[in-house]
C-alpha cells in the first residue's frame, strides 16, 4: 500500500472512532424534560365568622333577712328597677327566697340598676338596696336585704270650712328627703273623715295628701317600723 494510501485510511479510521464516540456520550446524556407547570397558587384561608357577642349577665345571690332580729325571710322577690322606689316597674324578677331567705338571681348587666328584693304581700319593706353597675364581661355579687316592718299612716281629714272629708278618695304621696317622690298610695275617709294608709315604708318622708275637698304637705313625717303614725286632725287646703 502506498504511503497516501495509507494516510487517507488513517484519516478515515479517527472519523468513524469520533462519531461512535460522539453517539456514545449523546446515549449517555440525560434527556431533556418537559417544564414542570408553575405551583397553584395557595388558596386564601377561610376568615373565621365573628363570634357572637355575649351579653354580659350578674348573678347576685341576696339573702333576706328580717331588720329586727335578723330572722331568715322567705318568700322575698329579688328584683332590679332603674330607682329604688316604688314607681319604677321591675326590669327582672328572680325566684322568691327559699325558708334560708336566700335567691340567687341572674339578670343584665348591661345598664346601672338598683338591686333589692320586694314583698309581694307588703308587710315588708327593704331597708337598703345595691347599686350594680354596667360591666362588659360577666360579673356576681351576694349581699344581704334587711327588710323592716310595713308601717301605718292615719290622719282625721277636715275640709277647709272645718267640716269633715267624709267619704273621699285621698291620694297619698310620700317623698324621700333625697330622692323625691317615693311611694304613692290611696284610701277612702270614713263617715268622720278618718283616713288610713295601710302597710307603707317605714322611715322618715315629706307626706302629702289630696282629696276632692283640698290638699296638705307634712314634712319629717318619721314611721317607726312596724307602728302607727298618727297626723291627728287637719284642715286640708283649697287647691288653687
Amino acid at each position: 500500500m502506498s504511503p497516501r494510501a495509507r494516510v487517507i485510511r488513517g484519516v478515515l479510521a479517527v472519523g468513524a472512532i469520533s462519531l461512535v464516540l460522539c453517539v456514545c456520550i449523546f446515549a449517555f446524556l440525560p434527556g431533556k424534560s418537559a417544564p414542570l407547570p408553575p405551583p397553584a397558587p395557595a388558596a386564601a384561608p377561610t376568615p373565621a365568622a365573628p363570634a357572637e357577642k355575649h351579653a354580659p349577665t350578674v348573678t347576685a345571690t341576696l339573702t333576706a333577712v328580717s331588720l329586727s332580729d335578723a330572722t331568715p325571710l322567705p318568700g322575698m322577690v329579688p328584683i332590679i328597677t332603674l330607682e329604688p322606689n316604688a314607681f319604677d316597674e321591675p326590669l327582672a324578677h328572680g325566684d322568691p327566697t327559699d325558708a334560708s331567705g336566700v335567691s340567687t338571681f341572674v339578670f343584665p348587666g348591661d345598664r346601672k340598676v338598683c338591686l333589692r328584693v320586694w314583698d309581694p304581700t307588703l308587710e315588708y319593706f327593704p331597708n337598703n338596696y345595691f347599686d350594680v353597675v354596667p360591666s362588659e364581661e360577666d360579673s356576681a355579687t351576694e349581699g344581704k336585704i334587711a327588710m323592716a316592718k310595713a308601717a301605718s299612716l292615719h290622719a282625721l281629714l277636715l275640709r277647709p270650712d272645718g267640716a269633715p272629708a267624709a267619704n273621699e278618695t285621698v291620694h297619698l304621696m310620700m317623698f324621700h328627703p333625697k330622692r323625691g317622690p317615693w311611694w304613692p298610695s290611696e284610701a277612702l275617709t270614713d263617715g268622720g273623715g278618718a283616713v288610713a294608709f295601710d302597710r307603707v315604708p317605714p322611715g322618715m318622708f315629706a307626706v302629702q295628701m289630696e282629696s276632692p275637698s283640698g290638699r296638705l304637705r307634712v314634712e319629717d313625717v318619721t314611721l317607726l317600723p312596724g307602728e302607727s303614725g298618727n297626723l291627728g286632725p287637719v284642715t286640708l287646703v283649697p287647691v288653687q
